[in-house]
């Protein structure tokens, strides 16, 4: 809008509205008597008064005031509300709602209807409640009282005056004219909604209508830039374009798509696309009139559904010329960067000139793919380079330098922007679709030189030279046969008589045809599908091409039921297996053919030769039904037939299955089994673990939380709201994650493998990963949607290696009913699932080639009662410090049974479960630490103190069961301790001694497996909580300190006699010697070099030497034999320190004795060497391994 029209119409609006104040009538009559209140919500106060009456019965209630308010509603009492005011107590509740609410209350009595005072005076006091209901009444009538009279206003004539202003136009008169009605009519909408007084209704009526008959018309622009549907012969028809009429569709929906952006078209059932939408340049505007407007207002919704989806598409605005007539048009605001210009002629019409305004833009480096072999047409031409910037593409013309240009057309010639495709008469249907081919016949024979694109982006060209071959009536056709025959029977029709034949196969050799025969070299060909090639030698024709077979009759397959899979046959291989499945064209069962590949393919035997017991043809097979399958494959002669008889499913699947703790223990018979109850009661070590088989969850960031994943699920849970769940630890920073990503953590610092960083908020440990679990087949994938379900053939993976502990992976699930462990799946009524007990004799271990393990024995783990300390928050605590380690690596669970005073065994009192974290640890040096808590889970009973016979019972993946006996005694029962006192003396002097420590005299595996225990231990002296748990820290760290490795220490290495000899070849001369004497000597020095610079080792450096002093024996004089064999020839040989010549142990000879025997350096080099030397034999070191 211009500055001068928004300027007038803001003045305009603040003219209306003044005006619309204006109107407002200033006499007032109160409604009265039978008078309609005018609408809006009126209020008033009276005073429920207690009477002598009340003082004499003694009803106790107070005098208060009521609020009434009427809220009118199109001359209706639309709500009535009241309110008690100050005095009112709860004795008056009842006579108030008898007055208000009730069923002879003023709501219920009056809201409704009309809203005038006699409706109030004809409700009665309310018998019960007659003082409240009087003094309602009294505030409802001074209420209606207040209220103006209705009036009733006729709006006929001013609805008639705003309708008719609402249907001009405003580009049909000038701005201020315009501006002048638009004001009025704002006047009149304000009046026929306020509806005051008829004669401000009649005034405002009457002025609007004054304001329309004063419109001005404005004057017609000459000039105008214009949005038109131009016919594609029309468009074209610059570019000297013959033809190209609309394009007719049997496919209805694609025409009415986004695949058609650029065009339009007419008919709304999707039957044509008739043209282009482009840019237009109108010299006189007034010739729009005769055509359709399509303004911001307009609308059009297209629904289509392509390949079974159903989409709609919203056109509004300029967009809604997508359906619309021939020559519809949008005016557009500024001048288009290219346009055509239209021409009126004579008859009215309009033609348009050649696109003005942009220069096309050549394309250099973009390039075309060209065939004659192609489903759209007889040609197709691919453009590559064109830029992605374009987004719609309004037209394309091909031109040939013979002179003459072919316009294309939006979906037959024109698909998704870059492919171009034309008929001229040989293919002429695409799709359903008949092809357009009298326009574009004359191509043929002509050599295409340009193509110009015409786009929402500009024009460009893009330059060509490629000859169009001419296409007859021509066919090939070739019969298939046996690989070994090395003929094939072929049938040409058709060739013109000019047509020089070429015939090529790619794969044949000696390819020849003959009085319809092709043969070619049978050795080396192979069986499978050949393309035979017929070409005109001269290159004026189109290539005829066909398909053939070469084929052998033996089918290297047999199928094997058992397995319900294609093996190798009698003389055949896997690899033969392999080939022939990948050659599979189609597969028939019972008289259905389903194709191998393409778009609609149905798989029905797997690239491994199995069947897909899953694809189509067997899903609701019956047990025992046989299919009759015969499968085609290229390349062989006879479809290969059998019978597939389905197996019968097994009634149960076995699988390993995570389960939390509650789930685990539900069936053991352990107290509080299956309850999940957690607590808030903190143990002595601060941890929330006294509840009873809940989560257990932790804050801490210590490296301690990687040995969760070696049977657990762990989770890792984060500031950015995510769960991390860990399936093991690579290193002591990095956790692989159960969907196989990967995170480094640091101390609570999360890195994800995109970068991104979150930190830690807490950890939690939620059940067992891997319990194997038998469940009936039918039940699996109800099972799979609740639980991680691992199936027989994935891997096991899980822990940290460190130390002791080792961590796995590549493991293979391999769960059968004879797992140890094994609990059976059941699915309950409402789809969840229990388990049952689990069996503790089976006698394999679930795992692929792996037998079931036997666990140590009490004295052979190390098996030793603790002394009463609560380190971890127990009262009782079992280590196992000897043979521990690949036992704690599988550990799963810890059941303690109590059997009090019964020294035999035999009298069970409790049977407790336990969790990791909460109760069972293993340490990477100080073993596996099981303890019980008191808590929810364990409870002793009354009367015993814990003290007596105990048995632990060990599973763990892969292993029998273990049960271990032992007796606790008072020491080992921790009691609550009057002393709170916490020393750290112990503690602190660990911890200095530690950071006393070089970091550069240790390996960094041990500095790192050092420095957790040093954090840990600080973490533990800056909040103490209690003088065991600071003793363990002690222990802890002082174990990681001892554990230290200190790195290899240098040894000296003498590279004295390794730099003489290199010295000496360096004084050699190339000229003198044979090229191949020479090579090995460089090649020789080039080593020694190496091994004087790494100071790797004194052997390296000792071999180095001889293998240099070697090469300069052997160096060969130009004309003459081996140095070794002539005394004038011989170059110096330097020694190794301690040796002779000849590679023997030296008696006395020093070194500087071998310096002279041919050297030609002087006194003054051999000091320098010297002092060389001496140098790197300081400076050359190996390294030695000492431990601490």
């Amino acid at each position: 809008m211009k500055n001068k029209e928004m300027k007038v119409k803001a003045m305009s609006m603040a003219v209306a509205m003044s005006m619309v104040v204006g109107l407002c009538p200033s006499t007032i009559f109160a409604a009265t008597g039978s008078q309609t209140a005018k609408d809006g919500t009126y209020t008033k106060t009276a005073h429920v008064a207690r009477t002598a009456e009340d003082d004499e019965n003694e009803d106790e209630w107070n005098e208060y005031d009521v609020e009434v308010s009427l809220k009118v509603e199109d001359g209706k009492f639309s709500a009535i509300t009241v309110t008690p005011g100050e005095g009112y107590n709860a004795e008056s509740d009842s006579y108030f709602a008898k007055a208000v609410s009730k069923s002879k209350g003023i709501q219920k009595m009056l809201v409704g209807k009309a809203a005038t005072e006699d409706t109030i005076n004809g409700w009665d006091s309310v018998s019960g409640a007659t003082r409240t209901s009087k003094a309602v009444k009294e505030a409802a009538l001074a209420a209606i009282k207040s209220a103006n009279e209705a009036v009733t206003v006729d709006t006929t004539k001013l609805e008639a005056a705003i309708t008719a202003a609402e249907a001009l136009k405003e580009a049909d008169y000038t701005a201020d004219s315009w501006s002048a009605m638009q004001t009025k009519l704002t006047v009149a909408k304000a009046a026929l909604k306020a509806k005051e007084s008829q004669s401000a209704v009649d005034t405002a009526a009457d002025e609007l209508n004054t304001a329309v008959k004063a419109l001005k018309k404005a004057e017609v622009a000459k000039e105008t830039y214009v949005l038109m549907n131009i016919p594609y012969s029309e468009f074209y028809a610059a570019d000297q374009v013959a033809g190209a009429d609309s394009v007719s569709s049997a496919t209805k929906a694609k025409t009415r798509s986004t695949l058609a952006a650029g065009s339009y078209h007419v008919n709304s059932d999707g039957t044509d696309i008739t043209g282009i939408t482009y840019p237009v340049k109108i010299s006189d505007a007034s010739v729009l009139k005769n055509y359709t407007q399509i303004t911001d207002d307009s609308k059009l919704s297209i629904t289509v559904n392509i390949k079974g989806k159903e989409t709609t598409t919203e056109y509004n605005g300029k967009d809604a010329l997508f359906e619309s007539a021939n020559y519809s048009y949008y005016i557009l605001s500024e001048t288009p960067s290219y346009y055509k210009e239209a021409t009126v002629n004579a008859d009215g019409s309009l033609s348009f000139s050649e696109v003005k305004g942009a220069t096309a833009q050549k394309l250099s480096d973009a390039s075309i793919d060209f065939t004659t072999d192609t489903k759209y047409g007889d040609y197709e031409l691919d453009v590559n380079g064109l830029p992605k910037t374009v987004n719609t593409v309004y037209g394309v013309v091909i031109s040939t330098k013979e002179g003459d240009n072919y316009g294309l057309r939006h979906l037959e010639n024109i698909w998704k922007k870059t492919k171009l495709a034309w008929s001229t008469g040989f293919v002429t249907t695409s799709h359903g679709n008949t092809l357009d081919s009298k326009d574009y016949e004359k191509m043929m024979g002509q050599t295409i030189n340009k193509i110009t694109y015409y786009t929402d982006n500009g024009i460009y060209e893009i330059g060509a030279d490629q000859y169009v071959p001419v296409k007859f009536n021509g066919t090939v056709a070739a019969e298939n046969a046996d690989v070994e025959s090395g003929k094939v029977n072929l049938t040409v029709e058709g060739l013109p008589g000019d047509y020089q034949a070429e015939y090529t196969v790619e794969g044949l050799e000696d390819v020849q045809v003959k009085d319809g025969v092709l043969t070619y070299k049978t050795k080396g060909a192979e069986i499978g599908k050949y393309t035979l090639k017929v070409s005109d030698k001269s290159g004026k024709y189109a290539d005829l091409t066909t398909d053939f077979e070469l084929t052998k009759e033996a089918v290297p397959v047999v199928f094997n039921n058992e397995s319900a899979a294609l093996v190798a046959a009698e003389g055949y291989a896997a690899e033969d297996v392999t080939s022939y499945v990948k050659k599979i064209k189609s597969v028939t069962v019972d008289g259905i053919e389903y194709a191998a590949t393409g778009k609609r393919a149905v798989k029905i035997i797997k690239e491994d030769g199995t069947i897909d017991t899953t694809a189509a043809p067997f899903k609701d097979a019956e047990n025992g039904h046989g299919f009759k399958i015969s499968v085609k494959a290229t390349g062989y002669a006879k479809d290969y037939e059998f019978t597939y008889t389905l197996s019968q499913e097994s009634e149960y699947t076995y699988a390993y299955v995570g389960l939390s703790w509650a789930e685990y223990w539900a069936a053991e018979n352990v107290q509080a089994a299956g309850d999940t109850s957690s607590s808030d009661a903190k143990d002595s070590k601060g941890e929330s673990d006294k509840g009873a088989f809940d989560t257990v969850t932790r804050a801490t960031v210590n490296h301690g939380l990687h040995r969760g994943s070696f049977q657990c699920n762990a989770v890792i849970k984060a500031e950015n709201g995510k769960e991390y769940a860990v399936e093991y630890w690579t290193d002591g920073t990095t956790a692989v994650l159960t969907d196989g990503s990967k995170i480094t953590f640091n101390r609570g610092e999360i890195t994800e493998e995109s970068g991104a960083t979150t930190k830690m908020t807490e950890y939690d440990v939620l059940g067992l990963k891997y319990v194997p679990v038998k469940v009936k087949t039918s039940d699996l994938d109800a099972l799979k949607a609740s639980y991680r379900v691992i199936e027989n053939g994935s891997e096991l993976a899980g822990g940290y290696s460190e130390k002791n502990l080792v961590s796995y992976t590549g493991l293979v699930a391999n769960v059968t009913e004879n797992t140890n462990g094994l609990k059976t799946a059941t699915k309950n009524e409402d789809g969840s699932f229990s388990f049952s007990a689990r069996v503790n004799n089976g006698s394999e271990s679930g795992i692929k080639d792996q037998a079931l393990k036997t666990a140590p024995t009490a004295e052979e783990a190390g098996l030793k009662v603790k002394e009463a300390s609560g380190s971890y928050g127990e009262f009782l605590r079992v280590d196992l410090t000897g043979n521990y380690g690949d036992l704690g690596s599988n550990l799963q669970t810890v059941t303690w049974t109590y059997y009090g005073d019964d020294s035999t065994y035999t009298n069970v009192k409790a049977t407790y479960g336990t969790k990791f974290a909460a109760d069972n640890w293993m340490h990477k040096a100080m073993g596996i630490q099981l303890g019980l808590t008191d808590s929810l889970r364990c409870k002793l009973p009354e009367g015993t103190d814990g003290t007596g016979y105990w048995t632990i019972t060990l599973t763990a993946l892969g292993y029998n069961d273990v049960t271990y006996k032992f007796q606790a005694t008072e020491e080992n029962i921790v009691k609550e301790s009057e002393d709170k006192t916490i020393t750290t003396t112990e503690l602190e002097a660990a911890i200095a001694k530690a950071e006393a420590l070089k970091e550069a005299e240790y390996t960094a595996e041990s500095w790192a497996s050092m420095q957790m225990e040093l954090q840990e231990a600080k973490d533990e002296l800056k909040n103490p909580k209690t003088q065991a748990t600071v003793d363990e820290a002690v222990s802890h760290l002082n174990a990681a300190v001892e554990a230290l490795v200190k790195k290899e220490e240098p040894a000296a290495v003498d590279t004295s006699s390794l730099e003489k000899v290199i010295s000496d070849a360096a004084a050699l001369k190339e000229a003198d010697y044979t090229v191949d004497s020479w090579k090995a000597l460089q090649s020789a020095l080039t080593d020694a070099k190496s091994a004087l610079n790494a100071k790797e080792s004194q052997e390296k450096v000792d071999k180095a030497t001889d293998a240099l002093n070697t090469a300069i024996k052997a160096l060969v004089k130009n004309g003459n034999q081996a140095g070794s064999q002539n005394g004038s020839a011989t170059p110096t040989v330097t020694k190794k320190a301690g040796t002779t010549t000849d590679g023997s142990a030296s008696k006395g000879t020093s070194g500087s004795k071998a310096a002279k025997t041919g050297d030609p350096a002087n006194v003054l080099g051999l000091l320098g060497l010297a002092f060389s030397s001496l140098g790197a034999g300081v400076g050359g070191f190996a390294w030695k391994r000492k431990r601490k």
